[in-house]
């Protein structure tokens, strides 16, 4: 049934995805409900990479003074674009351009500070977002679903979007079949930023701000380093919006993932005491210690109150589901490990998809089940190769060269 009326969305979760999807349907005219479990909306993070399937679906959900703002924000255009595979003494070994649809330009998509981005998608957003609330369970009806909420009320709408991620209460009801596969990968997952001062960024070769840039040894130490430099500070480049945008000062820096020396017991988060963070900081200078002094000094210079650990895990992709008035995006549909940094890229390519569907079932083109059940095929024939791609971490990132480097001394 077509509705030629506003579609009202419940989304669960206020993630990059949740929140992208957001903008575009009031964008739209559309109407939406935003649950976030996390009381405080501002989650922190570091640098994520952005590519044209994540840059042009912000062009697409974002009215466009906050998409200018996201472009402002975002780092300033390398020389070069792409991911890079180092040895440990920075010697070039691959490289790959990023994936995705074309993205050229002097404002080519770069990449951008998490944090800044989700201050970003989060304006003006109003009360159509609610924190500390989490979608619980739901039922769903010839006209709608209804969602029970943890603070023990209910909302309706005419269509639920699980937005909520890997361990997505929505997909447990809609997908139950369908598990989380713990997966790490080898010598990643601890994560800290380093401070780029002046004269840290004047020992650091060039190379290192060309990309996303995975250093390894042949011992299995590796390092992941991005460095951050925004084209405008973003508090600065929000202050000059009408109505101005509220954005946190972010300082230069490089995100920093690091093995740490063999043996090194990493606890689990809640675990943790005041002394983790330094004693991971020291592991991980241990493990490259006889790297190149650029990349010991990164490691050395992290701060350590940004120190945290990220358990990676992924979904197979299922088997093709019969539509309904319940759909998921983001993580909760196809989280994959971060190989090719297209994560967050296919989320918010999800949310700006189903915004279009969604805009025509509230036209009356199309009904709303059929509306979403086309955005599901186009995430299913786009996303699925890239999640079975990520799979194989060595082969993926760079075309193999980590796995030359691993075998360098066998």
């Amino acid at each position: 049934m077509a509705l030629d009326k506003p579609v009202h969305v419940l989304v669960a979760g206020g993630g990059l995805s949740g929140l992208c999807l957001a903008q575009g349907l009031l964008k739209d005219g559309n109407t939406c409900e935003v649950f976030e479990r996390d009381a405080d909306p501002r989650r922190s993070g570091y640098y994520l990479n952005i590519n044209g399937d994540g840059g042009e679906a912000l062009r697409r959900c974002l009215p466009d003074d906050l998409f200018e703002l996201y472009q402002a924000t975002s780092r300033i255009t390398p020389e070069r674009s792409g991911s890079f595979v180092l040895d440990d003494q920075l010697h070039e070994l691959s490289s790959q351009p990023h994936l995705g649809p074309p993205n050229e330009g002097p404002d080519r998509h770069t990449g951008v500070n998490r944090r800044t981005l989700r201050q970003i998608l989060l304006a003006r957003l109003g009360d159509s977002f609610r924190a500390g609330v989490a979608v619980e369970s739901y039922e769903e009806d010839a006209d709608g679903v209804t969602v029970h909420l943890s603070d023990g009320s209910t909302a309706h709408g005419d269509v639920l979007v699980g937005a909520d991620g890997i361990r997505s209460v929505v997909r447990s009801q809609r997908l139950p079949e369908v598990q989380v596969i713990e997966a790490g990968i080898d010598g990643l997952g601890v994560y800290g930023r380093t401070p780029l001062t002046p004269e840290l960024r004047a020992t650091l070769p060039d190379i290192l701000f060309q990309g996303v840039i995975i250093a390894a040894d042949s011992h299995g130490s590796r390092a992941l380093l991005s460095a951050f430099q925004p084209r405008t500070a973003p508090d600065v480049a929000g202050a000059r919006l009408d109505p101005p945008v509220e954005l946190e000062a972010v300082d230069d820096y490089f995100m920093v993932s690091c093995s740490v020396a063999p043996g090194t017991v990493v606890p689990r988060s809640r675990d943790w005491t005041a002394g983790t963070p330094l004693m991971l900081r020291e592991a991980m200078a241990a493990a490259v210690q006889n790297w190149h002094p650029a990349v010991a000094a990164l490691v050395r210079g992290i701060d350590l109150d940004t120190i945290f650990v990220i358990p990676f895990g992924r979904l197979d992709p299922p088997a093709p589901w019969t539509a309904s008035r319940v759909t998921l995006i983001g993580d909760a549909a196809h989280a994959m490990l971060p190989t090719l940094g297209m994560g967050a890229n296919l989320a918010l390519r999800d949310a700006g998809k189903l915004a279009e569907q969604l805009r025509r079932a509230a036209a009356g083109d199309i009904p709303v089940v059929e509306a979403i059940g086309i955005a599901e095929d186009d995430m299913r024939d786009y996303t699925y190769p890239f999640v079975r791609a990520t799979m194989d971490h060595d082969h993926a990132f760079g075309g193999g060269a980590l796995e030359r480097i691993a075998h360098a001394e066998a």
